[in-house]
């Protein structure tokens, strides 16, 4: 993947994470999920977002996935 399609692929997982209710803070790179448990789909967006570099939390007490 070139850097141009790695850069489109980071943007629409903002968009679908933010449409399920997400909060992604992409000059933080951080991503907050809605809920401690999200489905199979979203499990897969965030670890590709990991893999980006982003860090994950939940928003609770529980410290965040690099």
């Amino acid at each position: 993947m070139n850097a141009k399609q790695k850069q489109r692929r980071k943007y629409k997982l903002h968009y679908n994470l933010r449409r399920k209710g997400n909060t992604v803070v992409a000059r933080e790179k951080f991503v907050t999920k809605r809920a401690k448990e999200v489905s199979p789909t979203e499990k897969k967006w965030l670890s590709e977002l990991i893999a980006f570099g982003y860090c994950v939390g939940d928003g609770l007490f529980t410290p965040p996935y690099y």
